[in-house]
């Protein structure tokens, strides 16, 4: 009797768990498609990003996401695997997801290998305008055999809540969260100082995303295109 009534409790709570994490992202098989474009509008690459494992344990869900990013062109395909952790609602994401892989698309050749650090971003269950998200950094290192070849890193920074919109893709029309923040990045000697603005659908799927220059102006975008599951 008492080993039914364990039961019972660890399967009403693995409900409840699901239900506060019950977002796209979490779902086994689902495939968000992307595409990128340039400040002039034209596609210039496109990304999938595939859930490939869903698992549960101490009352956090865990996905592994497998990402590819393509130009079109057979030497120019850059892939890579983050996690997605949900915990009461809150959903952490690896800073791997928002790296723009275009900026090492030349070292993509077996003679390379590729190393990321990244820290984890959060986005709370429900976000109001005016709440302030945490701060994130990653570090990508490319190397041949054990030489060191360029180093880029990425700060993101002010992270907030800016508003509520109405976006629409080829993927559909979502309801999304608007959030902006600022951005360094830095490849080599060379710096890069700017800003973004990201939209979130209420099931934690983003949406759309641009990125501007310290002078204001757009510099490339995404949105999402096809959604499978």
């Amino acid at each position: 009797m008492k080993n039914i009534i364990l039961g019972l409790c660890l399967f009403f709570t693995l409900q409840l768990v699901a239900q506060d994490c019950n977002f796209l992202i979490l779902n086994e098989g689902t495939l968000l498609e992307y595409t990128q474009f340039n400040k002039k509008g034209k596609e210039t690459s496109k990304s999938t990003h595939k859930t490939e494992n869903i698992s549960s344990a101490g009352g956090k869900i865990s996905a592994l996401i497998k990402m590819s990013t393509s130009t079109g062109k057979e030497d120019e395909t850059f892939s890579s695997e983050y996690k997605v952790l949900c915990t009461d609602g809150l959903i952490a994401i690896d800073m791997i997801r928002f790296f723009d892989s275009n900026q090492i698309s030349n070292y993509n050749s077996d003679d390379f290998t590729v190393e990321m650090q990244g820290d984890i971003l959060e986005f709370p269950n429900k976000m109001k305008v005016g709440t302030n998200l945490n701060d994130g950094s990653i570090t990508v290192t490319v190397f041949n055999n054990d030489l060191k070849i360029v180093t880029v890193t990425m700060d993101i920074t002010n992270r907030k809540i800016v508003g509520n919109e109405s976006i629409t893709t080829k993927a559909g029309t979502f309801n999304c969260i608007k959030l902006t923040y600022d951005f360094e990045s830095k490849i080599g000697f060379i710096k890069v100082k700017g800003s973004g603005v990201e939209w979130h659908s209420e099931d934690k799927a983003i949406i759309k995303s641009e990125s501007y220059n310290k002078k204001g102006k757009l510099i490339g975008s995404q949105e999402l295109t096809k959604i499978s599951k």
